[in-house]
């Protein structure tokens, strides 16, 4: 923040790149949201559009970058037809499956009145308790059958639980939690205006499941969850399961709950997505530069070609590295030898 270089505007809502010809010449946005006074910053070199996998789909379609059918129908001037902004959006789907626990206190019952007193004396006094914890305690990464060639399957787990349809919301009976989710789905949905208004939200279209391959990999990834909450270790404090329940035994039965109760993990991308210009949806090119214009890149979880293996905070984070690279003309590092000093 004390650089001399750095400019933070807060408060401040982007309505739309400004373009001059092909070339992105700065940004409108209104100062204090809807009704705020329109001001406009202007790029000597660069913009560089960093609103995330749904944000910067529906700025570039707000400022006439995008599919020529969608903006005509919504009244938005075709200032660059590009089909491929805000197409092939990706996110991992994770049914959470929840068993009743007994002989010990969940983060439930700890959470609540008088527990949640002594939980923030505990932490203030050894920095230790639930109020130190993440919300997620356990990682996994499995395949969804013996043929699987690499793991295709995330699980998390933690002794909680939540209600249904309020996220983060803790249940008030004693329970634990194993999400499953496949970490590479096929399935693509896309997010579109709604409207010119650029404080009306997009509609994102997620498509989840839409996928055979998605449906066979969620239904693995369920099973796994219901095997490791009713194993051995647990058995002292695995009282039954809640969800997706003991009648649930066939694959239309498990795609059917999680229909009801999975929901996203947060981890939206591929919206921009990063292709040569021969693709007919790609909308960067391998320098994150916007195809068919010039000063306007992309810099975000959407110019994912497709889903990762993995969350995507640490790849964003990498994507953004590498692109404060290109911004600046860096040459690309030569790829490092790495030698033992000795036997190995």
């Amino acid at each position: 923040m004390r650089r001399q270089n750095l400019s933070v505007r807060t408060a401040a809502h982007a309505t739309a790149i400004v373009l001059d010809g092909k070339r992105a010449v700065g940004v409108r946005y209104a100062k204090g949201g809807r009704g705020g006074a329109a001001q406009q910053v202007r790029a000597r070199k660069e913009v560089i559009l960093a609103g995330g996998a749904y944000n910067s789909p529906q700025l570039l379609q707000l400022s006439g970058i995008g599919p020529a059918s969608l903006l005509t129908s919504l009244g938005i001037e075709v200032r660059h037809n590009l089909a491929g902004v805000g197409e092939g959006l990706q996110d991992h789907y994770a049914p959470r499956s929840v068993a009743r626990v007994k002989n010990i206190k969940t983060i439930n019952e700890r959470a609540r009145g008088l527990n949640l007193a002594y939980e923030v004396l505990k932490w203030g006094a050894t920095r230790r308790g639930i109020l130190s914890l993440s919300p997620t305690l356990v990682y996994c990464f499995w395949h969804s059958g013996e043929t699987a060639e690499s793991s295709d399957l995330q699980l998390t787990f933690t002794p909680a639980s939540y209600k249904e349809g309020e996220q983060g919301k803790l249940e008030d009976q004693p329970g634990m939690t194993v999400a499953a989710w496949q970490q590479r789905p096929e399935s693509r949905g896309y997010v579109r205006c709604r409207s010119a208004d650029p404080f009306a939200a997009p509609i994102i279209q997620t498509n989840y499941l839409a996928e055979e391959i998605d449906r066979r990999v969620v239904v693995a990834g369920m099973r796994l969850a219901r095997r490791l909450l009713a194993s051995a270790p647990l058995a002292h404090y695995y009282e039954r399961e809640d969800f997706p329940g003991p009648n649930v035994h066939t694959d239309d039965e498990f795609l059917a709950a999680a229909s009801q109760r999975a929901q996203t993990t947060f981890h939206p991308g591929c919206s921009c997505r990063m292709a040569p210009s021969t693709n007919p949806l790609a909308v960067v090119d391998d320098q994150l530069r916007v195809h068919g214009l010039q000063g306007l890149r992309v810099v975000d979880a959407s110019i994912m070609p497709r889903m990762i293996s993995a969350n995507l905070n640490a790849s964003t984070l990498m994507i953004a590295d590498k692109a404060s690279d290109m911004i600046r003309g860096r040459t690309a590092l030569e790829p490092a030898l790495i030698t033992a000093p000795g036997p190995v």
